[in-house]
């Protein structure tokens, strides 16, 4: 039985993100912003600048800001800050606050679309051209704001620490050129891979569809105005508790490495395509969870998630596949990395005389956390019993590109019911 780790009070902080290995959460109780280990001790805390007010009901952190969803109580409404750590106080930078009317606001969920690359070559202060290692011809740096503004870049930390933020002016080949507060040129130099980030939109998942809680919404707004943009509807969007945004790479097969908002839909963590415009938005696939207790009926809670490497942490107040309740929230691991969750075995035809000559063809169908099938793994066979039913074909097998490797079944010489095993390598 998985057992508390990070121990986040229930009272208060029913939220986090992680970030290089070090989980923050917004603390209501103690205003502060607590940077913990995975054991559950406070490593350091940012006090607020702003006293907090208000619950936080989700937490994210876009590589440069941290992000707050608060509950305001009274009415339906909710508030979204945007935060900076300077000099080890969290500074308040912006207030969003959504107010009923046109628009009702009831979310425990939301992300911030952001995007990380690097530059591609040394880049001496001056200069008014950036080299960048990806996005230079992705939709997402040609967004501007609802004000007209250009886009930010977060550019930094160099080796000595420094960083700055700049305007985009235009898109180049492989990078960007600035315009505007900087047109003199970035202040530092940098070296190839220091890391060059931004961030375009907030995503809320919204109980409210307008001013009808018939379904959910998904609403899409500008996080540097807080303006409204567009909202899709769909009962997939509501009761959300968890999501986040992340780079993904586990679809690299059909997108190659996507950069996505996912969210928790009880047992599924789902993918959306933001960058895809339309009526609704497309999945670009989904993944099974493991947050169910031992009923296999009751699904259990994940109130925030937070993605870090290849891990992801979703926050819980019981174990995984049990009913017992935790004193505090903690996080359970699962994988972006894939590995073998299911294997299923089909038999055609699926009775056979017993004869010691009749056959079944037996079919393993081998998947994935995210339905993905199971490439070139080695699968092993065996059957049960002593009545001359054995397998004919290559055992151990080899996966094939669809996940699947068959392998004969020719029967015995009692009639019965007869049990075919398979086993494939994890790994």
């Amino acid at each position: 039985m998985a057992s508390e780790n990070i121990k986040l009070n229930k009272t208060n902080q029913a939220n986090f993100t992680a970030h290089n290995g070090y989980f923050y959460t917004f603390d209501h109780a103690q205003d502060n912003l607590l940077q913990k280990t995975d054991d559950g001790n406070t490593s350091f805390s940012y006090p607020y600048d702003t006293l907090m007010s208000n619950l936080v009901r989700s937490a994210e952190f876009d590589g440069v800001y941290f992000w707050s969803l608060e509950d305001p109580g009274g009415g339906n409404n909710t508030t979204i800050r945007r935060w900076l750590i300077v000099n080890y106080v969290c500074k308040l930078q912006q207030t969003f606050a959504y107010t009923a009317g046109t628009h009702n606001y009831d979310s425990q969920a939301f992300s911030i679309e952001h995007y990380h690359t690097t530059f591609s070559s040394p880049t001496n202060s001056g200069s008014t051209t950036l080299p960048m290692t990806d996005y230079s011809d992705h939709p997402s740096i040609n967004f501007t704001t609802t004000s007209g503004d250009p886009l930010t870049l977060h550019l930094g930390p160099n080796s000595n620490d420094e960083e700055e933020d700049v305007y985009i002016d235009t898109v180049i080949s492989g990078g960007v050129t600035i315009s505007g507060a900087t047109s003199s040129g970035i202040q530092y130099s940098y070296a190839a891979s220091d890391p060059i980030q931004y961030y375009t939109h907030m995503w809320m998942f919204n109980n409210f569809d307008g001013a009808s809680s018939a379904t959910g919404a998904l609403y899409k707004f500008d996080a540097y105005t807080g303006d409204y943009i567009t909202r899709y509807a769909s009962g997939a969007y509501k009761d959300i508790k968890a999501a986040t945004f992340y780079k993904v790479d586990s679809f690299s097969s059909l997108y190659g490495v996507v950069d996505t908002l996912c969210y928790i839909k009880t047992t599924n963590l789902l993918f959306i395509n933001t960058g895809q415009a339309g009526a609704t938005l497309p999945y670009y696939g989904s993944m099974v969870m493991e947050n169910i207790q031992d009923d296999e009926a009751t699904v259990i809670t994940v109130y925030d998630i937070t993605m870090d490497d290849q891990n992801i942490y979703r926050l819980q107040d019981k174990p995984d596949g049990t009913g017992t309740t935790w004193q505090f929230y903690s996080y359970l691991l699962s994988s972006l990395d894939s590995f073998v969750t299911s294997i299923s075995l089909t038999a055609y035809p699926a009775m056979i005389a017993a004869n010691t000559v009749s056959t079944s063809l037996i079919t393993a169908f081998v998947k994935d956390q995210f339905w993905q099938p199971i490439i070139s793994k080695n699968i092993t066979y065996s059957v049960d019993g002593s009545d001359g039913a054995h397998l004919v074909g290559s055992n151990p097998d080899t996966l094939d590109g669809d996940g699947k490797s068959t392998i004969t079944l020719q029967s015995g010489n009692t009639a019965r019911e007869v049990k075919v095993t398979s086993v494939v390598e994890q790994g």
